[in-house]
């Protein structure tokens, strides 16, 4: 595979991207997909959430004719993210329904395409997985699906973090000689660049559930056919370390929640991008933050990928640091006592 086919394939998932997001935005207002400001929103007046129409069109467009892995299944599981993700944003379904489609579609998706079938080990040889290999992929798709949609909220926080990502697991699926998932990341980078001039403050469209799911779904299925499989010295470290942000916000999401009292899927204002804008950050400059961390340990990803001991050695040294600063911000208070009552203030 050269060069100049991964060039093409990225230009036509940008200019395809760009060149229908005017049209989603206005196919989203019409259809009513719009997200209407409330106390935990940021934005002050009504968004259309068309955006994940306009990057599945990209997507779409750009596999026809790049080689990507497990091409129908893959096309086929991101459509149903993608309209259990609109239905979300049009009707807003229930928390059990919800989880239901995603398990549905990840289903489809793991039966009939890629699944991790081994981990490296750092303290000796590999882990086989066995029967444990659905679900323990389908986990880890369902993880990544949720993760870029509960950052979600802020102009440009899930597109960019998605851009910076997509690089990073390009380069190692490169490295790895895994040029299919190479060309599917390289996908996933046309796609965000196209659709973040939109998406950036001040945002003219949101991605919508639909689309933050979307970004997930394909965050997942590069790293599954990539970083995960793609040499015996790539483990979970690697894309963890790469995904440091939505990582670190989902896991003080689920610690907070529990010391409250409540279901783990319930809403707060205690994000990461919540907490940075609270202590007087503009939503710019919370967005910089957030690249700049992705940037920073995506690149230790790659320095230490074939280092399996080192990899987790860093993952843990910044897992430490950064639950530290979320305690710091407030993202999470490892002193809190559960009352009676705590779920009325989320």
């Amino acid at each position: 595979m050269n060069v100049a086919q991964f060039f093409v394939v990225f230009a036509i998932a940008l200019t395809v991207t760009a060149g229908l997001t005017p049209f989603a935005k206005r196919f989203a207002l019409r259809m009513g997909l719009v997200d209407v400001p409330n106390p935990r929103r940021i934005n002050k007046i009504p968004m259309p959430t068309g955006g994940g129409v306009a990057i599945f069109g990209g997507l779409l467009a750009a596999s026809v004719v790049g080689d990507i892995p497990h091409f129908g299944v893959t096309l086929l599981s991101a459509a149903l993210i993608l309209i259990l993700g609109v239905l979300d944003d049009r009707f807003e379904l229930s928390a059990g329904v919800k989880f239901a489609g995603q398990v549905f579609a990840v289903l489809v998706y793991v039966l009939w395409g890629p699944r991790i079938e081994f981990m490296s080990n750092p303290f000796g040889e590999m882990l086989y997985l066995g029967k444990l290999s659905i679900p323990l992929t389908m986990l880890w798709v369902l993880t990544l699906v949720n993760i870029m949609n509960f950052i979600d909220g802020i102009d440009g926080l899930t597109t960019g973090i998605t851009l910076i990502s997509a690089v990073a697991l390009a380069a190692l699926a490169l490295l790895l000689g895994r040029y299919d998932a190479a060309m599917l990341a390289v996908i996933v980078v046309g796609v965000s660049l196209g659709f973040l001039p939109y998406n950036f403050n001040p945002a003219r469209v949101y991605l919508g559930d639909g689309g933050a799911m979307l970004l997930g779904f394909l965050l997942a299925a590069v790293s599954t056919e990539g970083a995960l499989k793609g040499a015996a010295t790539i483990g979970m470290s690697v894309p963890i370390l790469i995904l440091v942000v939505p990582v670190t916000d989902l896991l003080c999401a689920v610690v907070r929640r529990m010391q409250k009292g409540v279901p783990i899927y319930q809403a707060d204002k205690s994000h990461f991008h919540h907490r940075l804008l609270e202590l007087g950050f503009s939503q710019r400059q919370v967005v910089y933050v957030a690249y700049l961390i992705t940037g920073c340990s995506a690149t230790m990803a790659i320095l230490t990928a074939h280092m399996t001991r080192a990899a987790w050695i860093v993952a843990l040294f910044l897992g430490l640091l950064f639950m530290y600063g979320s305690m710091r911000v407030g993202m999470i208070n490892p002193f809190h006592r559960s009352h009676k009552g705590d779920s009325k203030d989320v």
